[in-house]
């Protein structure tokens, strides 16, 4: 008879979100003045199996089991065989180790275990260096617990074998964001080559923008136009670059353009009157 074992769990971890929530909310940090916040990027989640079905499966499978050995009986009397029980060794796949750790991380905070936590997100990184999410949680952990030179340090493990992970770059700005390093943050998002998010373009424009990047800063938000033109936010952003490089009479267009197609709030509705009227006045003097 082969034993197995199945732990078939997911919770949700109260400690780590209060942890990793920091992290989503660094960007409205370094906006413009209303700078809007971008999306959450999701990350890969464990799936598994339905407890019910693999219990009704294994219920199901015995009982018609039971049914053919009965009726085997019925047809033929056999000699009673000696009953063994062996127990099989199954080795693990390396995904299947970093699963195990991650679980066991997960039970580690839901016990309130920041410390074990830790080494199991480490050995679960040991089994599988390339998994974004668990490096995530790590990196979270680290930072939680007040170890921010730790906390950078894995992001950029994570980097060095994966230079083009979006994830990973903009988690390292955001905590770099939070620490006052606006030029390093910069420098993690400039140097990622290839298709970058607008999340990605959105930051690192925000960021171009505070330190009078003007270059960068038009780039990005040139291409955040040409992704979604309707959009306001990056109409505004285009036009607070516009009117730092003196563009005046484009900063004009681009601030009316912010108003006419909208999704900008409120707070960033007035900012934009104010500038108008600001530029409106500079030219009757």
């Amino acid at each position: 008879m082969k034993i197995k074992n199945f732990t078939r769990k997911r919770k949700l971890i109260s400690l780590y979100g209060v942890i990793f929530s920091c992290f989503s909310m660094m960007i409205s940090t370094v906006t413009m003045p209303v700078m809007a916040a971008t999306d959450v990027i999701d990350s890969p989640v464990i799936t598994d199996h339905d407890e019910q079905s693999v219990y009704d499966d294994g219920y199901n499978n015995g009982y018609e089991q039971g049914l053919a050995e009965e009726h085997q009986k019925q047809k033929k009397v056999s000699r009673p065989i000696k009953s063994e029980l062996s127990i099989e060794t199954v080795s693990l796949t390396p995904n299947e180790l970093a699963n195990v750790e991650y679980l066991n991380a997960e039970k580690a905070l839901d016990q309130q275990n920041s410390k074990q936590a830790a080494l199991n997100l480490e050995s679960a990184l040991y089994y599988r260096p390339h998994w974004v999410m668990a490096r995530q949680k790590l990196a979270a952990l680290y930072y939680g617990r007040g170890n921010v030179q730790e906390a950078i340090a894995t992001l950029e493990r994570g980097l060095a074998a994966q230079p083009n992970q979006v994830d990973l770059r903009l988690t390292l700005a955001k905590l770099l964001i939070n620490e006052s390093q606006l030029q390093a943050a910069l420098t993690v998002l400039n140097e990622r080559s290839g298709h970058m998010s607008i999340q990605y373009l959105a930051m690192r424009g925000a960021l171009a923008q505070q330190l009078k990047h003007h270059n960068i800063a038009l780039a990005c938000y040139q291409q955040l136009i040409q992704r979604a033109p309707n959009d306001g936010r990056w109409w505004m952003g285009l036009a607070i670059v516009q009117e730092q490089t003196k563009a005046i009479n484009k900063a004009l267009t681009s601030y009316h353009k912010a108003l006419v197609v909208g999704n900008i709030s409120s707070s960033s509705q007035l900012f934009i009157q104010q500038r108008l009227n600001a530029i409106k006045q500079q030219h009757k003097e």
